[in-house]
């Protein structure tokens, strides 16, 4: 069973052992990570179906290691399978975070037989993706299908992460998508250096986070600052989004 590493799941299924986007702000860029991820074997169906036979209800996302829709999904389905098994628990909450979210949209009807599968997307910039995303399908096509799941009856959730000073344009991404995201994730950019990134200051993650964290108080959204990103501050966020 895949316990997650992320704070806002409680368990992860790899469906795909490779992703196509080619993100350089990516951590299975480093060596090291990427030998791991070369060494895992998914096994997402024998997992789907574990989690489908559990009563104590789960927080799972697919998935947190790999993108679950790669182009080849549309010709083996896997993920879509996933899903099919998944929908028989209704007792788990499903996270499926994807930068192809288009594609996603084919397994809306299975969402809608869950009740509670959530689609997602990760977001790091709007105007810089073809530098920092170079294979991944534009950010403003994702915000489109989560704008168009919203519309459906789905709930939807959006990444945004990393930040990357001065790329990601936090608040405006917020602004833009406020009305049809129904809960945000932040987080900082890990292994900045191992990437080949500067290491981002204090003084500038608070400059893109404080008029951020004042539209998701304003707009009265649920959000969450991940772990290293709060460790990396030291302060109290919900105070600074307050002022």
């Amino acid at each position: 069973m895949g316990r997650s590493k992320v704070e806002y799941a409680t368990d992860q299924i790899t469906v795909y052992n490779y992703c196509p986007h080619g993100c350089i702000y990516c951590f299975w860029r480093i060596p090291l990570m990427r030998s791991r991820l070369q060494r895992i074997v998914p096994r997402p169906l024998e997992e789907a179906e574990r989690y489908a036979r559990m009563r104590k209800p789960r927080r799972i996302v697919v998935s947190f290691t790999t993108d679950p829709y790669p182009p080849e999904e549309r010709r083996k389905g896997l993920t879509r399978r996933v899903l099919e098994i998944l929908a028989r628990a209704p007792q788990h909450t499903i996270l499926i975070l994807t930068k192809n979210p288009k594609l996603a949209l084919r397994d809306i009807d299975i969402m809608h037989i869950h009740g509670n599968m959530w689609l997602g997307t990760t977001v790091t910039t709007l105007r810089n993706a073809h530098v920092l995303e170079p294979k991944a399908p534009p950010p403003q096509s994702r915000l489109g299908a989560l704008r168009e799941a919203h519309e459906e009856g789905i709930r939807t959730w959006l990444s945004i992460e990393p930040i990357i000073p001065p790329f990601t344009e936090l608040a405006e991404i917020i602004e833009r998508s406020h009305d049809y995201v129904d809960f945000y994730v932040l987080g900082a950019l890990n292994y900045a250096r191992q990437l080949g990134f500067p290491e981002p200051s204090v003084e500038e993650y608070f400059r893109v986070l404080k008029p951020a964290l004042a539209l998701l108080w304003r707009y009265r959204k649920e959000f969450m600052v991940k772990r290293e990103l709060c460790r990396l501050l030291k302060k109290d966020l919900t105070e600074l989004a307050r002022r």
